[in-house]
C-alpha cells in the first residue's frame, strides 16, 4: 500500500483539472471509421499532410491503491486521448480520463466528430456531434450528454522525441497543456 504527499496530491489535482478543462484526456475508440493515412492523403481543406492520419497520447499513473481492509487493488488512474485528422478537414475523436482514489472510481469518456480548422501552427477542433458518459465514485451514479463539446484551439508543433520518433505536439493558448502525440504502431 502507498500513501501519498502532499506534493502528488497536488500534482494530481492538478492533472485533473488540467484534462477536465481542457479535455486532453487519454483516448480510446469503440469503432473507427476509415481516414486516410498521411501517406495516401492529399492537401484539399488546409490540413497539412504531416498532420493526416491517426494521433494518440496516453498516459498511466504509477500509484496504485490498494484497499487495506480487503486488499483489492483499484484500477491505475490514466488518460488518454486518440483522433484522426482526414485531408477534407473531418475529424473524430476520443477522449477518456479515470481517476482512482481509494474507494472513488471516476470516469468520464468523450466521443466527439467534426471538422478541424487549422490557422498557421493553431489547430482548432469544431465539433458538430458528441457524447459524453461517465461515473461518479462507484456510486452506481453515472451521466451522459450531447453535443456538449466545446471548440478547442492548440499551438501545434511537430517534433522529434528521445527515441528518433516524430511527435504531434498539442499545446493549450494559455502555455499550461502540453501533450506529445504518436502515431499508432
Amino acid at each position: 500500500m502507498h500513501s501519498i504527499t502532499n506534493k502528488q496530491l497536488y500534482s494530481r489535482a492538478k492533472t485533473v483539472r488540467f484534462f477536465a478543462t481542457t479535455a486532453l484526456s487519454l483516448g480510446f475508440t469503440t469503432s473507427l471509421v476509415f481516414y486516410p493515412s498521411a501517406s495516401q492523403a492529399g492537401n484539399d481543406n488546409g490540413v497539412p499532410a504531416e498532420l493526416q492520419g491517426e494521433w494518440r497520447y496516453g498516459r498511466i499513473s504509477s500509484i496504485q491503491y490498494q484497499d487495506s481492509y480487503t486488499g483489492q487493488s483499484a484500477a491505475p488512474n490514466g488518460s488518454s486521448d486518440q483522433f484522426q485528422l482526414a485531408s477534407n478537414g473531418n475529424y473524430k475523436r476520443n477522449r477518456l480520463i479515470q481517476i482512482n482514489t481509494y474507494n472513488c472510481a471516476s470516469n468520464l469518456f468523450i466521443e466527439e466528430k467534426g471538422k478541424v480548422k487549422i490557422e498557421a501552427q493553431r489547430l482548432t477542433f469544431q465539433p458538430s456531434d458528441s457524447t459524453s458518459k461517465g461515473q461518479i465514485c462507484n456510486s452506481g451514479r453515472t451521466y451522459s450528454s450531447r453535443n456538449t463539446a466545446k471548440p478547442e484551439t492548440y499551438e501545434w508543433s511537430i517534433e522529434t522525441n528521445d527515441y528518433g520518433q516524430q511527435v504531434l505536439v498539442l499545446e493549450t493558448a494559455d502555455g499550461k497543456g502540453r501533450a506529445h502525440y504518436g502515431r499508432p504502431q
